[in-house]
């Protein structure tokens, strides 16, 4: 019997701006069902956590596309746009970040969900 996925982070980047405390649930089949606020994850059954910025239609080629991100040193809020929403595109989240600025660290790193 295959369920949900249920995905907490810190953040969660969208075009209209960025949410705090997002949860995002996920079918068997890797599909977005919907996005919920949660403040207190570990408090949530079945419940992942990831701190970073969780970025929900980021290009299949995440690696390729994170280098460049990093080598462009610009904030995410600024560069995602050129990025996301991707087609196809897959959730990610974005750790190790400076959350004062939005940007990417030397400690940075990518973590992808349902990737083929």
């Amino acid at each position: 019997m295959t369920r949900e996925r249920r995905i907490a982070s810190n953040l969660l980047w969208t075009p209209q701006g960025v949410l705090r405390h997002p949860l995002a649930v996920f079918g068997p089949d890797g599909r977005l069902l919907r996005i919920e606020q949660c403040t207190e994850p570990d408090r949530q059954p079945a419940t992942e956590f990831y701190a970073g910025l969780l970025v929900l239609d980021f290009p299949t080629d995440y690696e390729t596309v994170f280098s460049k991100l990093r080598v462009e040193r610009a904030s995410l809020s600024e560069r995602l746009p050129d990025y996301v929403p991707a087609s196809p595109g897959c959730p990610v989240v974005l750790s190790g970040l400076d959350y004062d600025t939005l940007r990417l660290t030397p400690r940075s790193r990518i973590t992808a969900f349902f990737a083929e």
